[in-house]
């Protein structure tokens, strides 16, 4: 349910990511970073929800969940590998895009018609909920049982597990939550084809 142009900015983040890590020589990435960051606060929900024929308010709602948590992710997993700085203002941005994520999600959670696809936002809450919020990490435990009993899969049962190991750490950064390559969806349904003109 990512909107495209969402997607295909979580697959150069990646890819920025593997760049990072890979590098012999320092390199300053930032600049792409901070484009990936503008062409995401840049996607317009409004728009992307036009194409759909029915329930605009649910696509709007699925947009802004998905923009605020690609956000999120963008500056959190970035910093990890430190291709962001740990600057306040982006601490300040993380702190407001988390508020507002936190938000989101309890709208689309009580959603019957789109709650089950709220698996890997409500795992980016979780992460920044690392940063001290009681009342988010309270959220995140809550919702995730929930989740898999409604969608019937173990899935975010995996994730609570991993959050809450990570909360007990006291660590903060994005790498140190996943001990290994996770998958944390309920449906994989994604057809390549449709958002490959916005990688180009």
């Amino acid at each position: 349910m990512c909107p495209q142009p969402l997607l295909a900015e979580i697959i150069r983040v990646n890819h920025l990511r593997k760049r990072a890590t890979k590098l012999t020589v320092p390199e300053d990435l930032s600049h792409e970073a901070y484009e990936i960051l503008d062409r995401i606060d840049g996607f317009s929900t409004e728009r992307w929800a036009e194409s759909r024929s029915s329930s605009k308010e649910d696509w709007i709602l699925l947009g802004n969940i998905y923009r605020t948590a690609v956000a999120l992710y963008c500056i959190s997993s970035l910093q990890s590998v430190s291709v962001l700085p740990l600057s306040s203002s982006l601490r300040v941005r993380c702190s407001t895009h988390g508020q507002l994520l936190h938000i989101l999600l309890n709208e689309a959670l009580s959603s019957p018609r789109i709650n089950r696809f709220m698996l890997w936002p409500l795992v980016v809450l979780g992460v920044q909920a690392a940063n001290g919020d009681l009342e988010m990490r309270l959220f995140v435990e809550k919702q995730l049982p929930e989740m898999s009993r409604r969608v019937g899969t173990s899935v975010p049962l995996t994730a609570k597990g991993v959050i809450e190991k990570f909360w007990a750490s006291g660590e903060t950064r994005w790498d140190a939550c996943f001990d290994r390559p996770y998958v944390f969806v309920t449906q994989i349904a994604v057809d390549l084809q449709q958002f490959i003109p916005y990688l180009q």
